[in-house]
């Protein structure tokens, strides 16, 4: 099961800050066998070359149409020629996807998608551009993912339903799946928001235990709730009193027992690291792939 873990890029802030290159790291996972990647936004990202890219890309998007943008997205992965008004920013990136080659990538944001928003047609707009961008990181399987690290308290269900109603039927001709994560709110309840505003869910285990080591909710009433088809992807880290590792080991997160369940549920997502960053991330995977292993063996 584990030979095919991924990784969340977050991983690498650390070494990022201290001047590695985003496509770098990129490249050495992927020949480490870690294909599938999300990209996760964040400041880390923002201060990378690939980020200033994303961020000139992002600029460039008010220039095209939603169906011209996703024509030069495609012809860029698949080394068509194409038109356009910024030929060298799209030949950066296509530069990128060819280092990309054999791995799956996809988006992922902070966003307040359980409230509703102040200003509706902004929260519009940033909700497309992060389509326009998860549609550029993989056209023949884009995803994108919303956790919301922000609203806590009672939350206005209806108001929640609604927001993930809107935003997965933004952009219809860009076919992907359109996925939220289980934060600061119970994985059930965010499962039962997710299935009802017609969203995949990805689940955190490590997100449902405070510092203490008790628990939002417990993990065997998330188990006994959701159904494999509800599930995109299975995030893995570890947390003790002392927060979350660097490398998956022991701790308050029963790994043996989640693998028991994808394994006897037939999961066929994806599995995603997304250890505390440090300046030996790969270093650190290999070994969480290995204890993972040896664990679901």
């Amino acid at each position: 099961m584990f030979e095919k873990l991924g990784i969340v890029t977050n991983i690498w802030a650390e070494e990022i800050a201290n001047g590695a290159r985003f496509d770098d790291l990129m490249v050495v996972f992927g020949a480490n066998g870690f294909k599938d990647m999300e990209v996760r936004e964040g400041d880390y990202l923002r201060n990378s070359e690939f980020g200033e890219l994303i961020q000139q890309i992002e600029s460039a998007m008010p220039a095209y149409t939603d169906t011209d943008f996703k024509t030069v997205c495609d012809a860029v992965w698949t080394e068509k020629p194409f038109q356009t008004e910024h030929r060298t920013l799209f030949e950066a990136f296509a530069t990128f996807a060819r280092k990309a080659d054999g791995l799956t990538l996809s988006y992922a944001m902070s966003h307040s998608w359980l409230s509703a928003p102040v200003d509706s047609e902004a929260d519009t707009q940033h909700i497309l551009k992060a389509k326009k961008l998860a549609y550029l990181l993989c056209p023949e399987r884009p995803r994108l993912r919303l956790v919301d690290l922000d609203t806590e308290g009672d939350i206005d269900e209806s108001a929640a339903i609604a927001n993930l109603k809107h935003y997965a039927a933004l952009l219809p001709d860009y076919p992907m799946v359109f996925a939220v994560e289980n934060a600061r709110q119970t994985a059930t309840l965010t499962l039962k928001l997710a299935a009802a505003g017609g969203a995949k869910f990805t689940y955190d285990e490590t997100n449902t235990y405070r510092a203490d080591g008790t628990t939002l909710n417990p993990p065997d009433e998330f188990w006994a709730t959701v159904k494999m088809t509800d599930l995109t992807s299975v995030h893995f880290k570890q947390k003790t009193e002392d927060g979350v590792l660097s490398e998956v080991g022991d701790g308050y997160v029963d790994f043996r027992a989640i693998a028991g369940h994808l394994k006897t549920q037939s999961y066929t997502g994806d599995l995603l690291l997304e250890n505390r960053a440090t300046q030996h991330s790969l270093q650190d995977a290999l070994r969480s792939r290995a204890y993972l292993h040896a664990i679901s063996v």
